[in-house]
């Protein structure tokens, strides 16, 4: 059934929208081809989700000898408390800019570049990714790769699709006002540049798909940082630096650490 065949679904959509991309956000398979070995620095070019516009979810994780770089830019949530008020929609757009400027910056063609984003940070990721592979983005595409986090732009499963590509593109409050609008779904492949998804089962960001999803967004969308009491690891701490991408989606199960802001 088409999802959008009443004016009372397209508003729960996207007040289910305006609540998962809102939030605070911080912290068989085949392995693609990586990029070819680099003689340079290996560098991480980090960019954090809503709130975290200095990427410190990503303090403290060891990236096995990589250099890291961070991307500075609003990450704002109208509205949200100890928050830039940018909305959301300019925050993106200057997050990409700011991503770009940082690689320029650094420009090395022998070393190697890993794209890393969270949430809003993968959004940020998908439009550098999109500006590479479509040439906006005059460098060497293949000393690029990506890690992606609880992706609202997941466009296929498992375990579902995000957000932004169940709510079509542009719908939402637009800028000057809250700047809550969808992003719109993420390709399914940016040819020479090996990317991974990593997304938690129920995670609505994510997952939205799932009927789960709005309390899967407090119960999931926090976890990939969040230091497991069992073994003491978490899902980035385990993956940003592996070397494993499979230009496609991970789905992981449920972590339910419930926990909020988790400060690495």
């Amino acid at each position: 059934m088409n999802p959008f065949t009443s004016r009372a679904r397209v508003r729960r959509l996207l007040l289910t929208f305006f609540l998962l991309l809102g939030g605070v956000a911080l912290p068989g398979m085949t392995l693609a081809s990586s990029p070819a070995n680099a003689a340079g620095p290996h560098y991480y070019v980090l960019i954090g989700g809503t709130c975290d516009g200095n990427a410190t979810v990503y303090n403290g994780l060891d990236l096995r000898g990589g250099v890291p770089l961070v991307v500075s830019y609003p990450a704002g949530g109208v509205g949200l408390p100890n928050c830039n008020q940018t909305p959301m929609d300019q925050s993106w757009e200057i997050g990409r800019q700011n991503a770009r400027q940082v690689i320029l910056d650094h420009w090395d063609p022998t070393a190697r570049y890993t794209l890393v984003g969270y949430s809003l940070g993968a959004i940020v990721v998908n439009k550098v990714l999109a500006d590479l592979v479509d040439g906006r983005l005059p460098l060497d595409r293949s000393r690029f790769d990506a890690k992606m986090y609880g992706d609202p732009m997941a466009p296929v499963g498992p375990p579902g699709r995000g957000v932004g590509a169940v709510i079509p593109a542009g719908w939402g409050v637009p800028s000057p006002f809250l700047g809550y609008v969808s992003p719109g779904a993420g390709r399914t492949s940016y040819p020479g540049i090996p990317f991974v998804r990593y997304c938690i089962d129920t995670d609505g960001v994510c997952d939205f798909d799932d009927i789960q999803g709005p309390g899967g967004y407090f119960a999931q969308h926090w976890c990939y940082r969040w230091v497991r009491p069992s073994d003491g690891r978490s899902i980035m701490g385990d993956t940003i630096a592996d070397g494993f991408y499979n230009n496609g989606p991970v789905a992981i199960g449920k972590q339910d650490c419930w926990g909020g802001p988790i400060k690495p």
